[in-house]
């Protein structure tokens, strides 16, 4: 009685168990859902190129003296900004005022002496026409008036040349702009043409950047480009694209001006964008669909007719933010996942998820 009860109870949980197993493998396996993108082909793409340069101001002038001297007052430090015609350093003028000085004493000689001569003349003339004066005698005051004026005309001469070293002594602002650099102080003698101070143009600023010669159509054809910085982007105006490579670095150079409400210190590194269009058929990708696979190589997983994951072989060309430009083994239309591509595997079967 017992081993027939057992007998029983072993019929039953076999039955049991090969109903579950059953009711297991008729269940419908799980689907992944993924997030697909249909991948559009087309015959080219843009590339955004950068090239670097440093900001220059348009204007940059070491000054000098032209004439030596002994350094007097220096009115500016270095990093101070100055207006045009603002007096930087004055040498000492001393000697010069009184040369000045000496010289003008002269002219005034000069000119009591032709004033006389010309007194005399007119008094001699008048008496020749009373029969009381000889005519060498309006002769010799004649001669002694175009020797005084002669005079006058060197010591003019002096004068000019006096104030024109006079004015040579100060050396004053050529445009508004700031002093980078300062190389004389208060009692130095300077000699002739000795750089006292550095000066560079603020609120005019230009750049020069080389370009390879394949993009040269496409600067010199447009009035602005877009450049960037530390202040940001902004537009610059293409002042000139030169013919001629520079056979040094093989490359067109390209002068920029910035627009005068973007400040940019001088020597500061800019970038300028530029646009090229590459002849290449292929399809953008979202960056998080690629698998890295061996030696450099990539992937994908494309979808098949049954949404069986495949992988497909592609080479990317041209990344730009979270997107890549690519060719590869893939039908116009294919659809692509687009990330979380690491945690699916070769014909696994998935479902598209809901968009």
């Amino acid at each position: 009685m017992l081993k027939a009860a057992m007998v029983a109870l072993v019929v039953s949980a076999g039955l049991s168990c090969t109903q579950v197993m059953a009711n297991a493998e008729s269940a419908p396996a799980h689907r992944h859902p993924v997030n697909v993108a249909e991948i559009a082909y087309q015959d080219s793409y843009i590339a955004k190129r950068r090239f670097s340069g440093r900001a220059v101001a348009a204007q940059r002038s070491a000054l000098a003296f032209e004439l030596p001297g002994t350094v007097e007052a220096v009115e500016v430090e270095s990093g101070q900004q100055v207006a045009a015609g603002d007096v930087l350093v004055s040498l000492d003028s001393r000697l010069l005022q009184a040369q000045a000085a000496e010289v003008d004493a002269a002219l005034v000689e000069n000119r009591a002496s032709l004033n006389k001569n010309i007194r005399d003349l007119e008094r001699q003339r008048s008496l020749k026409t009373k029969g009381y004066s000889a005519q060498q005698a309006i002769d010799d005051l004649t001669a002694q008036g175009k020797v005084l004026r002669a005079q006058r005309e060197r010591l003019e001469a002096q004068r000019r040349a006096v104030e024109l070293r006079l004015e040579k002594s100060v050396l004053k602002a050529p445009f508004s702009g700031e002093v980078v650099a300062k190389s004389v102080d208060v009692g130095v003698t300077v000699k002739e043409g000795q750089p006292a101070l550095e000066i560079v143009e603020i609120g005019d600023t230009e750049a020069v950047i080389g370009i390879p010669e394949v993009l040269y159509s496409a600067v010199s054809n447009v009035d602005e480009v877009t450049v960037r910085g530390f202040f940001g982007e902004t537009q610059a105006t293409v002042v000139s694209v030169s013919q001629t490579v520079n056979p040094n670095t093989l490359t067109h150079s390209v002068r920029i001006r910035f627009p005068a409400d973007v400040a940019i210190a001088d020597g500061s590194i800019v970038y300028m964008l530029v646009d090229q269009t590459i002849n290449q058929r292929g399809f953008w990708l979202p960056l998080s669909s690629l698998l890295e696979g061996y030696r450099g190589t990539w992937s994908v997983f494309a979808l098949n007719q049954d949404n069986t994951l495949e992988k497909r072989s592609v080479s990317p060309l041209y990344q730009e933010g979270g997107r890549v430009f690519v060719e590869g083994e893939l039908d116009d239309g294919s659809q692509v996942v687009i990330n979380g591509v690491h945690r699916y595997a070769a014909g696994q079967i998935v479902q598209v998820a809901e968009q």
